[in-house]
């Protein structure tokens, strides 16, 4: 390949974001997040898919391979189902896409269709953001232990951004709920909330785990989920949503032993002024 194709400089998409709003079927176009993290020539990748309200998620895994002989130059193979947030009927899915480098973006572009029969379900254009990377490590790790890689095989390290967030609200409490979003191995939580253990030892599964937490009459309230251990893989992911009376918030956490997120909330009013 020549030196300028972008097929040749996957540097460029070797862990990168991607958003759209125009994955098109027949019936709907839909906002998503592509994540790529590059391992050796493959890639582990994760898409996100938003409900039209983007209240709701879908999440799957892909593993990506090159296929430079063929018009997409890469097939992207569905995996798993990581998080199911809507009603709607969610099967698996393959998609092929090409890398094309324009004078103001770096775009993937191509077909998803049925992994068994090739049929083409419609049409998917990303462009690449300067967002985070939060792919679960969990899923990392699996991928290179079951092709026998090591970690020198990634391109890049696995990312685990900091989260370190401030939300600001008329609530008098925070309603939260998490799943795991990669392999559920027996990883431990805790949940803290202005210096005090709210819950703990949770085990994040496919169903949703609750919790609330009242938010103080002090302007300032502090939340903090702490990865106590992780399970039998590396790491540790978790979908995460935050639910107030006037804003609804989504996180990918990903974690590693000891770690943390944290958060500060911060009351417009008081709860004697909220009453």
């Amino acid at each position: 390949m020549p030196p300028n194709d972008p097929q040749s400089r996957m540097g460029r998409a070797g862990t990168s974001s991607f958003a759209t709003s125009t994955i098109t079927n027949s019936e709907i176009d839909t906002r998503a997040k592509l994540e790529w993290l590059q391992i050796d020539d493959r890639s582990v990748v994760q898409l996100t898919s938003y409900s039209v309200d983007n209240k709701l998620v879908t999440m799957y895994q892909f593993h990506a391979r090159p296929t430079p002989k063929e018009f997409y130059k890469f097939h992207l193979q569905g995996k798993s189902l990581l998080v199911k947030e809507s009603d709607r009927r969610a099967d698996l899915f393959d998609m092929r896409g090409t890398f094309q480098e324009t004078d103001s973006s770096f775009v993937f572009w191509g077909v998803w269709e049925d992994p068994f029969t090739g049929k083409r379900f419609g049409t998917f254009f990303f462009e690449k953001v300067k967002e985070n990377v939060a792919i679960n490590p969990e899923l990392v790790y699996s991928f290179l232990k079951k092709n026998k890689l090591d970690e020198n095989s990634l391109t890049n390290p696995i990312p685990s951004p900091v989260i370190h967030d401030t939300i600001r609200t008329e609530a008098i409490a925070v309603y939260g709920n998490l799943v795991d979003n990669g392999l559920k191995d027996q990883d431990t939580l805790s949940i803290w909330f202005n210096g005090r253990l709210l819950e703990d030892n949770i085990v994040p599964g496919e169903k949703r785990f609750f919790f609330r937490a009242n938010l103080g009459d002090q302007e300032w309230n502090y939340l903090t989920i702490r990865c106590k251990n992780e399970g039998k893989e590396k790491g540790a992911g978790i979908h995460l949503n935050f639910e107030f009376n006037d804003i609804q918030m989504k996180y990918n956490l990903v974690l590693f032993r000891y770690g943390q997120a944290d958060w500060v909330i911060r009351r417009k009013v008081s709860n004697k002024q909220a009453q």
